[in-house]
């Protein structure tokens, strides 16, 4: 693939790359929508919150903005050789470790910086989703999708400076980012329940609900150790995990994991 992408004419280049990641997101939105709404049939519902009025028309417009501005970019940057890609296993490995840690750190300094008060206006595109669905992971202002892009480019373009750069590393870290944000964003538990014990290396979906319920804290995305580093954890959070793995979606944004309540009636299914 290296010699392809390097060597593929503007037009032939451009349509493998709008090819692959409007594929890799219809897949992960399909998958996303499904296995929300097995796990909410058993009982795994996160939120029995309605949607906001016109949340779903906004999440669509949203990841289309962010895939019409992407692509462009990333032909863009193949094209005019700002990414030229190496062959061989150990290229490969290395471009998907770098990627991964390299945007999941970068996006823990972006996410906190973009809640606070001067930047905000950035990410309230984003957080107008209270409760999230499978379309709200990329779902953002084009200035954000900026931001994501520099995430994207970033440790590509060192690894290029050392020809470190591999063509199926960087896919591969492209198709499960795209593949876990999408589905992460689904409104029930989807996560197998050891995760709530290994949050470091991956976050139950209730993990990343929170932080949209609540605003202020989670900022990680399948990186709950930098808030463990940073001490942006909600204290609650495992008990509200629990709580959900039990089968008791969460009444309102605000509930907490040690709320005692009456669960003799059942909470009201989710509008999606």
């Amino acid at each position: 693939m290296a010699t392809f992408l390097n060597e593929a004419s503007w037009w032939t280049l451009f349509g493998a790359i709008a090819a692959f990641f409007v594929g890799i997101t219809a897949f992960g939105l399909v998958a996303g929508v499904t296995l929300e709404r097995h796990y909410q049939r058993r009982g795994l519902t996160i939120f029995a919150v309605k949607l906001k009025r016109g949340q779903p028309r906004r999440e669509r417009l949203g990841t289309a903005l962010f895939l019409v501005m992407w692509i462009p970019i990333a032909a863009l940057a193949v094209h005019f050789e700002l990414l030229r890609f190496s062959a061989g296993l150990s290229r490969e490995l290395v471009t998907f470790g770098v990627c991964w840690v390299g945007f999941t750190v970068y996006y823990w300094f972006l996410h906190r910086a973009m809640h606070t008060q001067p930047l905000f206006w950035i990410h309230r595109w984003h957080h107008e989703s209270l409760v999230t669905t499978p379309w709200t992971g990329l779902s953002m202002s084009p200035l954000e999708a900026l931001g994501w892009i520099v995430g994207f480019l970033g440790p590509a373009l060192v690894l290029d400076h050392f020809g470190w750069l591999g063509a199926w590393g960087y896919a591969t870290f492209f198709a499960i980012h795209f593949y876990g944000n999408l589905v992460g964003h689904a409104n029930a538990e989807l996560m197998p329940p050891f995760l709530a014990r290994m949050h470091y290396a991956g976050n139950p979906v209730v993990y990343h609900s929170l932080h949209h319920a609540r605003f202020d804290g989670h900022y990680g995305f399948g990186a709950g150790y930098m808030d463990a580093l940073f001490r942006t954890e909600f204290d609650d959070w495992k008990a509200v995990h629990a709580k959900v793995m039990r089968g008791q979606a969460l009444r309102s944004l605000r509930e907490r994991g040690d709320t005692v309540r009456d669960d003799t009636t059942s909470a009201p299914e989710p509008t999606t």
